[in-house]
């Protein structure tokens, strides 16, 4: 609910899937800068599907589900374990929106 609350595109969300990942983006922020600010918060995310995060290419899978490539290069999936509390999610959900608070500014000022 976070995520949607944040205006993120969620993918697969009104479909059957593992309950404790989430492949997400937000449009116009890049997947790879998104993984890279969140790591430098502290929070280990992935751009890309578990079996291709070498690759930084749109994933195939969201091309085929008629995602746009700009959107598909956004994609970030973040997974959960038993272990993670709900203030680490809120924790997560805090630095996120900074990060995406930020970028958002940078681009402002740029274009």
């Amino acid at each position: 609910r976070g995520l949607h609350q944040m205006g993120a595109v969620i993918f697969g969300a009104g479909a059957p899937r593992l309950p404790n990942t989430c492949y997400f983006a937000y449009p116009g922020i890049h997947g790879e800068t998104l993984v890279i600010e969140l790591d430098n918060a502290g929070y280990a995310v992935g751009s890309g599907a578990a079996c291709s995060s070498a690759e930084h290419t749109p994933s195939a899978t969201l091309l085929a589900m008629g995602v746009e490539p700009e959107l598909a290069r956004g994609a970030v999936r973040f997974s959960l374990g038993a272990a993670n509390t709900a203030e680490q999610v809120d924790g997560f959900l805090r630095a996120l929106a900074a990060v995406i608070l930020r970028l958002r500014q940078m681009k402002a000022v740029a274009v």
